[in-house]
């Protein structure tokens, strides 16, 4: 499992610094976990104690944007209602009050937010924030001073000790959650921009199909393939044994805790995966050409598990790496897609009698034999320089 990872980043073009999270391991005693798990408890009760007495006042259908003012004051009466909320950490539950105002004002924003919903114990991941003092330096060494719960010990590779260790670091708020098996601690930070990557002068065309023959092809003939089908038959063999236990036994926690270790991995496998590739592809071209139905494409990922490959998330990655590495380059750019697998990028002939399965086939005019993907790459970028 992986220790650390970049979350998010944003650029802050005022002060020539960047925001940036960084995801650490904890190590807890056992009391510190003990109040750790309570106060995962009181965040997600406030969020539903402050949503409920919305309801309440306004109704379920209402679409009145609650105030800061109001839910502070639903705050201040789920603490006199609930005495236990006083016993945790205060600035958790001011953020969750926040968190759900921001979802308020997002839900009525735009459609493409759903409403505020309760959170279930199930679905929902154990999870609270606190907020850092200006100025304030929460990490010396390898330890976190988190309020209300001491110091605690993470671990991380060198590379990100140091630059949490930094002295130009400044820390916005730290994010603790769980994830079935262990707790980590999200640091929001502000930093220096990293060095920005010299252009390249090189453009590639991209064509995006099934896993089976190289999720990825590009117009150089690159073909890249995303594997996880051992840890997708691990879980299925698990699932397996977990159905043949009593649900709550000693064995059936124990298998339990194997299968989201394996959940765990194939979702750190995707993310490094998707990490890499980007900033090795965003390193070699300055542009990278797609086409723009690529919403449209499901690559399926994990044999019978049928885990759907995040390509929403894959250009989102890429166009920030542009941003942050070349704000210069032309960076992610699309197409149309009509006829880029018929079309052959010798002669111009469009081979309207190709169908979909076959993967080589040889143009009737200038009896050129491609690859089907690979020409639809190089169309992809022929078009992209024709300005189509």
């Amino acid at each position: 499992m992986k220790k650390i990872s970049v979350i998010d980043w944003r650029i802050d073009d005022i002060m020539g610094e960047y925001i940036r999270g960084v995801v650490v391991k904890l190590h807890l005693t056992h009391e510190q976990e003990v109040m750790f798990k309570k106060n995962y408890g009181c965040t997600r009760k406030t969020h539903n104690e402050l949503l409920n007495k919305y309801k309440t006042k306004y109704g379920e259908d209402s679409t009145k944007i609650p105030t800061k003012k109001e839910l502070n004051q639903f705050l201040k009466e789920s603490k006199k209602e609930l005495p236990y909320l006083r016993e945790t950490e205060s600035t958790s539950l001011q953020q969750a009050r926040d968190d759900l105002h921001k979802a308020f004002k997002n839900s009525f924003k735009s459609k493409r937010h759903n409403p505020p919903k309760f959170h279930s114990k199930k679905k929902t991941r154990p999870s609270f924030r606190q907020t850092i003092q200006k100025e304030k330096r929460p990490v010396k060494n390898n330890t976190v001073t988190l309020r209300k719960y001491g110091k605690v010990t993470f671990s991380t590779s060198v590379e990100y000790l140091d630059l949490l260790n930094h002295p130009n670091t400044k820390f916005n708020n730290i994010t603790v959650y769980y994830d079935g098996l262990n707790h980590y601690a999200s640091f929001n930070i502000k930093t220096t921009p990293p060095e920005q990557l010299p252009l390249t002068k090189i453009h590639i065309g991209c064509d995006i199909n099934s896993n089976k023959n190289g999720w990825l092809v590009t117009s150089k003939g690159q073909k890249e393939f995303f594997d996880i089908d051992h840890e997708s038959q691990m879980i299925k063999k698990i699932n397996r044994l977990m159905s043949r236990c009593r649900k709550g036994s000693r064995r059936w926690k124990k298998l339990q805790k194997r299968l989201q270790k394996w959940y765990n991995k194939r979702t750190n496998q995707l993310k490094d995966y998707i990490e890499k590739l980007t900033y090795n592809l965003v390193k070699k071209y300055d542009t990278i050409i797609f086409e723009e139905n690529y919403n449209t494409i499901k690559i399926l990922i994990g044999g019978e598990q049928n885990m759907i490959f995040p390509l929403s998330r894959f250009i989102k990655r890429l166009k920030d790496k542009f941003q942050l590495y070349k704000p210069e380059a032309e960076g992610v750019q699309f197409v149309k897609s009509h006829n880029t697998s018929r079309t052959c990028h010798h002669c111009g002939h469009i081979n309207k009698e190709l169908k979909v399965k076959t993967r080589n086939w040889k143009c009737p005019k200038c009896k050129k034999t491609f690859d089907r993907d690979v020409n639809a790459a190089i169309n992809i970028l022929n078009r992209w320089f024709n300005g189509d």
